[in-house]
């Protein structure tokens, strides 16, 4: 059985060397941002947000129902849908900082890379295995700043 998001970000904050959450959110706020998106929030989603708003892990930045620009899922969206490729049943929970990169879920919890210009690429079926998961776009992401701040 699949552990569910709470408790899973609990465990992965147990163990992270730093955590912050925004804090819980009424479920009338995030109603209110699937209608201004004109989305459905995967279930997982939703009960994220409810616990912890938005968060931060580990030097990660995890966007959500909040009411900072930086974080927020409304505010990323919104901005991604300049431009003209991007699927407008998607909504953002991560901004990469690289290229306009983001990571983005559907109704269904898939989770995917969207790169302006490129296709949609499947990187996880939920937003839990996405934080678990050790993947490419992490070590992509690790690797471009390692290298900017060498140019600093």
């Amino acid at each position: 059985m699949e552990q569910n998001i709470v408790d899973l970000i609990n465990t992965l904050a147990s163990k992270a060397d730093d955590f912050f959450s925004c804090g819980e959110v009424e479920s009338s706020k995030i109603t209110q941002a699937e209608e201004i998106l004109g989305v459905e929030f995967a279930e997982e989603f939703v009960e994220y947000a409810q616990k912890f708003g938005a968060m931060e892990l580990d030097n990660v930045e995890y966007c959500g129902i909040v009411d900072f620009r930086n974080v927020s899922t409304i505010v990323r969206t919104q901005s991604m849908r300049e431009f003209p490729d991007f699927p407008m049943d998607c909504y953002v929970i991560e901004s990469l900082g690289i290229d306009n990169i983001v990571i983005v879920q559907k109704a269904d919890g898939k989770v995917y890379q969207y790169a302006p210009g490129e296709d949609l690429e499947h990187i996880a079926n939920s937003f839990g295995e996405y934080l678990l998961c050790e993947n490419d776009v992490r070590n992509e992401r690790s690797d471009y700043w390692k290298e900017r701040a060498k140019d600093l």
